[in-house]
């Protein structure tokens, strides 16, 4: 329900005592009225900071309360809307290492396309069908993350030195965050589309 100035001023009138003393054309009231109308329009900004997701003006003062920007975000590079991604992924952070816990962490860092491949952890012997996987038993601890077509690619410029890399892709947050968080014992593959 959308307030208006003129709501206040009905409210404040219809809070006055009755009798002669005060008229409904009161200056106090109309003075006032403007002020409350002012309050209530901040308010509601305001309960959009308490979001990570929305939050605008104190977004600096979430990011010090969840020590970011950490060593996984680059200095100077994030957008507004990476910034509250980020954020979204720390404090909303339900915990687990299972894949639905990834998948949410993918999705909150702006990857919600991305998928997670599990190798099998079975090992082929002559046993097993013509379309089992061939990994040795250490594959159990490799897991990859299947990234969206949509992650950022730079090509090598004739202004980059002759040095640099001929093409380089990659999401080094979301690469940071998932490597923090996945169980020691395991090693993340990050595969991206051709």
């Amino acid at each position: 329900m959308d307030v208006t100035q003129d709501d206040y001023t009905k409210l404040l009138t219809a809070l006055l005592p009755p009798g002669p003393a005060w008229s409904g054309e009161d200056a106090a009231i109309a003075g006032v009225a403007p002020s409350l109308y002012r309050l209530h329009i901040r308010a509601d900004e305001l309960m959009k900071e308490i979001d990570p997701r929305t939050t605008k003006e104190l977004i600096g003062r979430w990011e010090t309360i969840c020590g970011l920007p950490d060593e996984c975000i680059p200095a100077g590079t994030q957008t507004l809307r990476q910034r509250q991604q980020r954020l979204d992924a720390k404090v909303n952070l339900a915990g687990g290492i299972n894949e639905a816990f990834f998948l949410s962490q993918l999705a909150a860092l702006g990857k919600p396309d991305a998928t997670i491949t599990r190798y099998e952890k079975s090992v082929f012997t002559c046993t097993s069908v013509c379309t089992d996987s061939l990994y040795s038993p250490d594959w159990r601890y490799y897991w990859q993350v299947n990234m969206p077509s949509s992650t950022d690619t730079t090509w090598m410029t004739v202004n980059d030195p002759c040095n640099s890399a001929v093409r380089i892709w990659g999401d080094t947050v979301v690469e940071c965050v998932i490597n923090k968080l996945c169980p020691s014992h395991t090693y993340v593959i990050f595969k991206y589309p051709e």
